[in-house]
């Protein structure tokens, strides 16, 4: 447990409006912290999350940590397929979130991915060529573990789950190798997650494609070629044939039917720079580029091998901090920041669904993304406000346009104070209702000083907005 978790839970706590209703699907908020919430005690930081206002859990379900005998190049006996094939002890993580989520009105999105265990692989690299059929009896154990009909080794039913991907950053060399056929080998994937999740009772269920990584560089692949192979089509989405197709395995392509959605991964290189900051290759899709996605899945529909207009799915976004990543962080007040700006960026994009937060906490490994809103050490970050309730200003000739956000509203209506700072206290000079999702835009008078909203939260207590200048913009 992190040092000020109960500290910061009881002061979240009363944020959390008992009954919620989810909010509107074409904008939610999906939050990931596997390191925390798959630690099997996940409540107190999910009442964080709650209270900050998100409505989805992301986790990814690692292959190789609930597989049996992992490390070994024979594959088990056993039907792979059934969930008692696999112990107690590596359900366990996953049965908590699952339940602790549904226990507090969070929806639960999974990610049956790699890492592979060894006998399922193809060669000795992690990762290397995973097996399509493995993966498919994989798939089909968790689905029928969290099929709502599940009862646990204790006689416990396991609460129903869903929402699904397939699979994690497969245009990533750390998550299918080779890359010179990753689309491939994430394309028979796919249609083996489709069957598994079909198979367990998951016909009907919202299943997203990708979960693709947003720049490509040394043994990574960019996500526009990525997609476009995937799909077996060129730029115009006409369909590849002769030696491309045969590269990327065309012949037998099947369209993916039973596809809700695209995810995506719309990180700067680092996970630092700002959200508006262009990449250096053409066929990166970041946050500053998204009009590069709109093109591939329209290519991808005009070759028939997804439908029209499917909707995108950030599910994994942040931004470091220095401290402590002194290579790409940004300030923690730039942070705050930053993430606001990233929130307006999807809200204007009729595509996208949902926006993402990658982890609540930063990890003791400096390596590794630290993208929380809070400090390892219990600390909360500027960002940690800022994230509950989002604003952004902008200039327009001799006014201020507002753009705001109570992420905890929970389906109803919410009145703020906007407020004004010239230099001195914040006044307030106006107030504003949301929409039954929390969005409200307004414009004020004047372009000068600093803008904020005031809220008072579901405890009586007022909150306010990270403090909003004109030449954000």
């Amino acid at each position: 447990m992190r040092k000020s978790l109960l500290a910061i839970t009881l002061l979240v706590a009363a944020l959390v409006p008992a009954g919620v209703a989810h909010a509107n699907s074409s904008q939610e908020s999906i939050f990931q912290d596997d390191a925390v919430l798959l630690n099997g005690q996940p409540g107190p930081s999910l009442d964080i999350i709650k209270g900050l206002g998100a409505n989805t859990i992301h986790s990814l379900v690692f292959w190789n940590k609930v597989a049996p005998n992992a490390r070994s190049k024979r594959r088990p006996s056993g039907d792979l397929s059934n969930p008692n094939s696999y112990s107690d002890a590596a359900w366990a993580p996953y049965d908590a979130l699952v339940r602790e989520a549904t226990a507090r009105g969070l929806q639960v999105l999974l990610s049956p991915a790699g890492f592979s265990p060894r006998w399922a692989s193809g060669c000795s690299k992690r990762d290397c060529k995973p097996s399509a059929k493995l993966y498919q009896q994989f798939v089909t154990a968790v689905g029928r573990r969290y099929s709502g009909s599940f009862k646990d080794s204790a006689g416990n039913l396991l609460p129903r789950v869903k929402r699904w991907s397939i699979w994690n950053e497969p245009d990533q060399g750390g998550w299918i190798y080779p890359q010179s056929q990753a689309a491939p080998l994430y394309r028979n994937l796919v249609y083996a997650g489709l069957a598994a999740l079909k198979k367990s009772g998951h016909g009907h269920d919202q299943v997203l494609l990708g979960e693709t990584a947003p720049v490509g560089r040394g043994h990574n692949t960019d996500p526009t070629t990525f997609l476009l192979n995937l799909f077996c089509v060129d730029s115009r989405g006409h369909r590849l044939k002769g030696r491309a197709g045969k590269k990327q395995q065309c012949t037998h392509f099947k369209r993916f039917s039973g596809i809700t959605g695209l995810a995506h991964h719309p990180y700067n290189t680092g996970a630092g720079p700002t959200p508006t900051k262009k990449p250096r290759e053409k066929g990166d899709i970041t946050l500053a580029v998204l009009s590069r996605l709109t093109k591939v899945l329209k290519a991808g529909a005009r070759g028939h091998a997804i439908r029209s207009g499917l909707p995108v799915y950030f599910t994994e976004y942040g931004i470091q901090t220095n401290p402590p990543d002194r290579q790409f962080g940004a300030s923690p007040s730039r942070q705050a920041m930053n993430l606001n700006q990233a929130d307006y960026i999807a809200y204007k994009n009729r595509s996208v669904r949902s926006v993402a937060q990658y982890e609540l906490f930063d990890d003791a490994n400096v390596g590794v993304f630290n993208t929380g809103l809070i400090f390892h050490s219990g600390a909360p970050k500027p960002s940690f406000d800022a994230y509950r309730l989002p604003v952004w200003a902008t200039r327009k000739k001799s006014k201020t346009s507002l753009w705001l956000w109570v992420r905890p509203a929970g389906g109803t209506r919410q009145q703020v104070q906007i407020q004004h700072s010239t230099g001195g206290s914040f006044q307030t000079v106006g107030t504003k209702t949301t929409n039954s999702r929390g969005f409200a835009t307004a414009t004020e008078s004047g372009t000068s000083g600093k803008w904020r909203i005031a809220w008072t939260g579901p405890d009586g207590a007022q909150h306010f907005s990270r403090a909003a200048s004109v030449k954000d913009h």
